[in-house]
């Protein structure tokens, strides 16, 4: 194994490789989805129940690149760059990709065929008791620094946002357009069959300020009913039932056409939405991920939100067209792969799926040059951001749904016992019907008692790391991540879940 300061050496070159060749919209790690079983209800589920779910997947590939290279953040020397920028993320696919293909080979079998998880997906897919919003915050913003499980020469720096919760019968109203992919590969039982009970979930969480359209497309494009208020749910659901799959994949032309029946119902002030449902598949008209994006790009300015919800998806499918269309669309990418998963994203979830607190959510960290050696940021490689993005508020970032809290960690290297005034936290947001960012900054000093929370999320990275088989994973081992896990899984039956998969790995 390498030394910290060889690796540190080697990630130095790195840095000013990357640094000078501007390398930093390069890495991209290719997030992959999983097929779907059969979603139904929205009952609270037993912790027995959600322990014997049947994860069966097709294990097509998931794999980082093309050619399967692990992509990290490297470890950076503070003297050559005190300051890190990145976008929050709170898309959970990439965990819930792991989870399933886990369940059907050995660690081994994943490591040797480059499958990999991304580490902050993981982290962000738990719940977290973070300090709530005060008063009018929108964003509450606070951090935690303990020892490092895997490295005693550093400390583990972990930076929490939580946002404001919202009550649904309280807002101005909701203009909901259904999206949805009614083509012929959505001819599977975990596909279009899933999705409508998947969006009738939805439908009944929906209250009389609302209103809801669906428009689909296959080969054509077709508006099913438009501007339908929500107390009509039976009329809605109905419809939802009769769609049929056939034809090819019209999806550019059914974005255009979701965003101009949105525009038709807009409520000034209210949350107007299109909720894409589809496998990912674009096979006639613009369907490259750049001619997507391109799309709603121009289209997110009208004040529509996309969130968009994977169906039978795999890499090969059109996981990165999803990704690139909920990033650039001011949404959230989710995948439904099992009745558990459909409660959690439309049931539990339902706010934070579905309303937008925060928007363009960027975060700057500047490290103290005289109390730290480096750093390196676990996770975000494909949302980095170059510091000059971050006041720019013509840089589009990941957003921010009601009550959802985002982790994100740093592995610092101290110089000496010094634990005051480590760094400093900046966060930028824009209001959902705002241009103008606001600012919101944070300095962070080492905790003396540290809340069940850092543990977890420490034991999720810790898990990661060994998981990828990273060159950073130092003494990181399944075991102690299966017994941190284990002690402040707090009785959730998604953190336990977690810690059985470990406990399934370690024997």
């Amino acid at each position: 194994m390498k030394s910290n300061k060889s690796i540190l050496k080697s990630d130095t070159q790195q840095f000013n490789r990357y640094k000078f060749k501007q390398t930093a919209t390069s890495l991209i790690l290719i997030g992959i989805l999983c097929f779907s079983a059969l979603l139904t209800g929205c009952d609270v589920l037993s912790s027995d129940s959600y322990m014997t779910a049947n994860y069966k997947i097709n294990t097509e590939g998931i794999k980082n690149t093309e050619d399967g290279t692990l992509i990290e953040n490297p470890i950076i020397k503070v003297e050559d760059e005190s300051i890190s920028t990145f976008s929050i993320d709170v898309d959970t696919a990439s965990y819930v990709n792991f989870r399933r293909y886990i369940a059907n080979m050995s660690l081994k079998k994943f490591q040797e065929e480059k499958y990999s998880i991304r580490t902050e997906e993981a982290i962000n897919y738990f719940n977290y008791n973070y300090k709530k919003p005060a008063g009018d915050e929108i964003i509450a913003v606070n951090t935690m620094i303990g020892d490092c499980p895997w490295n005693t020469e550093a400390k583990l720096a972990v930076i929490t946002l939580a946002g404001k919760e919202l009550v649904a019968a309280e807002q101005a109203g909701s203009n909901i357009v259904f999206l949805v992919d009614v083509s012929g590969s959505m001819n599977s039982p975990e596909r279009l069959p899933l999705l409508k009970e998947s969006l009738t979930m939805a439908i009944e969480k929906l209250n009389e300020k609302d209103i809801v359209s669906i428009v689909t497309y296959a080969s054509g494009v077709n508006t099913i009913i438009s501007g339908v208020s929500a107390t009509e749910k039976e009329k809605i659901i109905k419809a939802l039932d009769a769609l049929k799959p056939g034809g090819s994949t019209a999806g550019a032309s059914g974005l255009n056409l979701a965003y101009s029946v949105a525009e038709d119902h807009f409520i000034k002030d209210g949350n107007n939405r299109i909720v894409l449902a589809t496998d990912g598949d674009f096979n006639v008209g613009p369907s490259s991920v750049e001619e997507i994006k391109s799309i709603v790009t121009q289209k997110r300015q009208s004040g529509i939100f996309l969130t968009v919800l994977g169906f039978g998806v795999s890499y090969q499918s059109g996981d990165s067209r999803l990704e690139a269309l909920a990033d650039n669309g001011n949404g959230g990418y989710f995948v439904i792969d099992s009745i558990l998963e459909g409660e959690k994203v439309l049931c539990e979830q339902f706010t934070s799926t579905l309303y937008t607190i925060a928007k363009d959510v960027k975060v700057q960290v500047e490290f103290n040059v005289n109390t730290v050696e480096s750093y390196r940021l676990i996770g975000y490689e494909n949302r980095l951001l170059s510091n000059e993005d971050f006041e720019d508020d013509s840089v589009d970032a990941g957003d921010m749904g009601a009550g959802h809290t985002v982790t994100a960690m740093y592995e610092l290297i101290l110089k000496g016992d010094i634990t005051d005034e480590l760094f400093a936290v900046k966060v930028r947001y824009k209001e959902p019907n705002s241009d103008e960012s606001f600012l919101y900054e944070h300095t962070a000093q080492v905790n003396t008692s540290l809340p069940n929370d850092f543990y977890f999320a420490a034991a999720v990275a810790e898990a990661c790391l060994v998981i990828n088989d990273s060159k950073y994973k130092g003494s990181a081992t399944l075991k102690k991540a299966y017994e941190a896990a284990s002690e402040y899984s707090n009785g959730d039956i998604y953190r336990q879940n977690f810690v059985e998969i470990l406990k399934n790995l370690v024997e």
